[in-house]
Parts: structure tokens; sequence; C-alpha cells
């Protein structure tokens, strides 16, 4: 070795061979290896910092998107109750809508369930057209003629959001949407809401007589229109999924004087099973309401007013 030289020696089977290599040279190899060296170190130690962050920024997101989750969840929980609070604020609006004829009522103490049907109504008296006649007028049979499941009866039943016991005030009939909906008696389309209203979604209440109303909700097509008359079995709606609803069905209620009723008697109601719904619905007081639809129908069918309609 030379000052300030490097010689190396390479030698195999053709011989020996020498190579001078400048000291400098030297140094300038030991650099470069400490620098490779170097980058190796400080790329290690930056991608594990990064996949620190990362693994950070992953928990945060997890943190976030549980949080949304839980606010999510409590919105939809105060929306069902907004609406709740609506649909009891449509039921109130309808019972104001009758305060006249509620305050109007007997205020008789005595239960009509101890008075037999005989000294209720009397049916011996009632003929086959004053049947015929009342069933036109007072709503009855199922609003829908394809198949059908009953989801939901009326009563109380644990909500399906709320996870509570609410008041169910209809029947609820599982069907396709499309489903044609008709009208159960005569009446007038008294509201046909193709907005938001409450979990009722997209509505129909048709007004019949002696107090009489019935309701038709989650619809997707509306046919008749606000104030339209409507004959017994005509086309008014198409079932649908709108509003508060898990799936496609018909909400199905029938009010009297503001006061929900059970629809269940009322859709199995026939000429066959005449005097089944005054047993079944004991609130109603038949009698009055009988005695006047009989005499409504003796009017009808007086020779003159025959005479005046063929005119």
């Amino acid at each position: 070795m030379v000052k300030n030289r490097f010689v190396i020696t390479i030698t195999d089977i053709n011989g020996s061979k020498q190579y001078n290599i400048h000291q400098y040279m030297k140094q300038i190899v030991l650099y470069i290896i400490l620098l490779i060296i170097a980058i190796f170190l400080f790329s290690f130690v930056s991608i594990r910092l990064l996949l620190n962050e990362v693994k950070e920024i992953e928990n945060k997101r997890d943190l976030m998107q549980q949080e949304y989750l839980k606010i999510n969840d409590k919105n939809e929980k105060l929306q069902a109750l907004i609406e709740e609070k609506t649909d009891e604020l449509v039921k109130v609006s309808d019972r104001i809508e009758d305060l006249e004829g509620i305050v109007g009522l007997s205020n008789e103490t005595r239960d009509v369930s101890d008075l037999s049907l005989i000294e209720r109504v009397d049916l011996a008296s009632i003929t086959g057209a004053q049947k015929a006649f009342v069933m036109q007028l007072i709503p009855n049979g199922v609003p829908i003629r394809s198949e059908y499941r009953t989801t939901a009866k009326w009563g109380s039943r644990v909500h399906p959001i709320l996870k509570r016991v609410h008041s169910h005030t209809g029947i609820d009939y599982g069907v396709p949407i499309g489903t044609p909906v008709y009208a159960p008696a005569d009446g007038v389309a008294d509201f046909t809401g193709n907005g938001y209203n409450g979990g009722y979604g997209i509505m129909v209440k048709l007004e019949h007589s002696f107090g009489f109303k019935t309701f038709y909700a989650h619809l997707n097509k509306i046919v008749v229109k606000k104030g339209e008359f409507v004959r017994r079995g005509q086309l008014i709606a198409y079932t649908g999924n709108t509003g508060r609803s898990t799936g496609p069905h018909l909400h199905y209620e029938i009010r009297h004087l503001g006061r929900d009723l059970d629809p269940e008697p009322f859709t199995e109601w026939t000429m066959k099973n005449y005097t089944q719904i005054f047993e079944k619905e004991a609130s109603i007081k038949w009698q009055s309401l009988l005695t006047m639809i009989n005499k409504l129908s003796e009017i009808r069918e007086t020779p003159a007013l025959s005479l005046k309609a063929q005119e």
C-alpha cells in the first residue's frame, strides 16, 4: 500500500491483476454506504410513523362512525315520535270537528250491554231493502278485494320503532304496492293528502253518514279528489308504502264521532250476519241510528219520491 493510495490485487488462473484506488475514493464509497443506511433507517422510521397515524385515523373514523350510527338511531326515534304526535294531532283535530255532535249526545249512564239485542234494535221490522240501505251508508266489508294478510290489528301493540306500547287505531292489510282500494260505503272525500301527513303518508279520509269516517293510509296513488262524492264499491286509491311504514300495506281506520273503532267487526259485517255488528260494537246507539235510517229508507221509497226520481 502506497501513501494516499489503495491497491486491490485480484488473482485467477490467468494470473494476477492489481487495481490502484485513491484513498478519497474509498471515503466516497464509505459515505455512499452510510447514506444508503441512513436513507433506509429514515424510511423505516417514516413508514412506522405513517402507519401509526393511519391507525389513529382509522380509530377516529370508527369512533365517528359509531357516533353517527348512535345519532342516526336517535334521530329515527325522534322522527318516529314526532310522527306519532302528528298522528295524535290529526285525531284531536277530528275530535274537534265532531265536538258539537259529541256535546249533543245523551248523558245516559245505562250500560248498552245490559240491553238485549231485540230491545236495542227491532229486527223483525227491518226489511231486506232497509238492510241493504243501511249497509250502503255505514262502512262494511274489507276495502280491498284481492288476497291480503292482516299484519296488525286494532288495539295496543309494541311500536316497531320506539319499542314501547302504543294504541294502534286501525287494522293493517299486507298487500303489494298498487292494490286497488274501494269505498266501503257511500260518502264524500273529506281529505286527500299527497304530501307529508306524519306517519300516515299519502292518505284519504272519507266522511260517511251519521258520524262515521274511514281512513286509508300509506297509499301510493289517490284517485278521488277532495269534495268528491263516492259510492260504495267505488275505486278511491291504490296501496303503497309511504309515510312511516315497514313494508307495503294498507292502514284502515273506522271512526265514529271522533272515536276510533275496531274495524274488524265492520269488515266481517254482511247481509248474512246482519245482527252480528250490533253485539260486537255495542258502544254505538244502534236503536236510534237504525230508526233514523229506516225512516229515511221509507221516505225514499214513497211513491212521490220514486216518481220524481224516475223523472
